[in-house]
């Protein structure tokens, strides 16, 4: 996959889709960028004056990098001992040896580093009271040698230092080519610097100008967080608990008989390739329960979570508790 540039200065000078391959567009806060407007389902939480987004587990797909990362060290492993390494041993090639076996497992050193000991949740929220963003970052120096935990705070940008573009960017395997869809936000370090800092993106986005101007009426048009008939997602906002999701991930834990049920020869299947699988399977475990307990929990400050305010309920909707949170009358008791 080919990168997102998120490197240099936010100008429109410097950034253009003629200069920038993968640049598809940059926005303005105050122009329509698209009829439709939705947030694809990507919204997990609507508070008073702030919405949320992406407060999905990672801990249900962690892992699988380093698993992968794994397995081909495993794999290079084998292929060096048994075909490159007779040959080196015979030449003395004692350096070859070391620096091929470090190949080898590079790529599971590299996912390891990026996987482990991440923020236990990564939320993203849209606050137009006060006109920021709130997004976990993390500081400081990682401990053990660059391998180790470092601190995961909710931290605050302002709205106005914010930039936001649509990408491509080309995910190439064997057999095609596939262009992935991103809204990307960038965040200028002053108002008169317009380095970037930071950024954040919602990845592979159905129709990015839809939901940037979902994002961009909210923010700049007071529109309402939901539509028509449509009620609040129930967010887990500041929730952390390790093993909450354990009989998720591992198969036929969660409801066995109904699986038969359901999907008996999609069931059969996965039985008659459990000699397989299985051992594939424990190998991805042991590595997402590796990601899950070394994940960092995300410290809130209190006066973040004073300004994100009290999550909207169904309740909120039938009382009216708050105004303009949809369209059209409140729905009934």
């Amino acid at each position: 996959m080919f990168g997102l540039n998120v490197k240099g200065s936010s100008t429109e000078k410097d950034r253009s889709a003629n200069k920038l391959p993968g640049l598809v567009q940059r926005y303005r806060k105050k122009v329509a960028a698209s009829g439709q407007s939705d947030h694809w389902g990507r919204l997990t939480g609507v508070h008073a004056n702030t919405i949320e987004f992406q407060r999905m587990p990672f801990l249900e797909g962690g892992g699988f990098w380093v698993t992968y990362g794994f397995a081909s060290g495993v794999l290079g492993t084998i292929f060096l001992q048994t075909l490159i390494v007779p040959g080196l041993l015979e030449l003395k090639g004692y350096v070859s040896i070391v620096f091929w076996h470090a190949i080898a497992w590079a790529l599971f050193g590299l996912f390891a580093y990026i996987e482990l000991f991440s923020p236990a949740d990564q939320p993203l929220y849209f606050d137009r009271k006060h006109r920021k963003v709130y997004k976990v970052v993390s500081k400081g120096q990682r401990r053990w040698g660059g391998l180790g935990p470092r601190k995961a705070i909710l931290t605050a940008y302002e709205w106005r230092l914010i930039d936001a573009e649509h990408h491509v960017t080309v995910q190439v395997s064997s057999a095609a080519a596939q262009r992935n869809h991103h809204l990307v936000f960038l965040v200028r370090k002053s108002s008169t610097d317009p380095t970037i800092v930071d950024h954040f993106e919602f990845t592979n986005v159905e129709i990015v100008p839809a939901l940037w101007e979902y994002i961009r009426r909210y923010m700049e048009e007071k529109a309402p967080p939901l539509t028509v008939g449509e009620f609040p997602p129930q967010s887990t906002m500041g929730v952390y608990q390790p093993w909450s999701d354990f009989g998720a991930v591992v198969p036929f834990l969660d409801q066995p008989a109904r699986r038969w049920k359901e999907q008996p020869w999609k069931t059969l299947l996965k039985y008659i390739g459990m000699p397989v699988t299985v051992p594939l399977y424990i190998l991805w475990l042991f590595f997402n329960r590796l990601t899950v307990w070394t994940a960092q929990k995300v410290e809130w400050p209190q006066h973040i979570v004073d300004a994100i305010g009290p999550l909207v309920t169904e309740l909120d909707l039938r009382t009216d508790k708050h105004s303009g949170l949809r369209p059209g009358p409140p729905p009934e008791m």
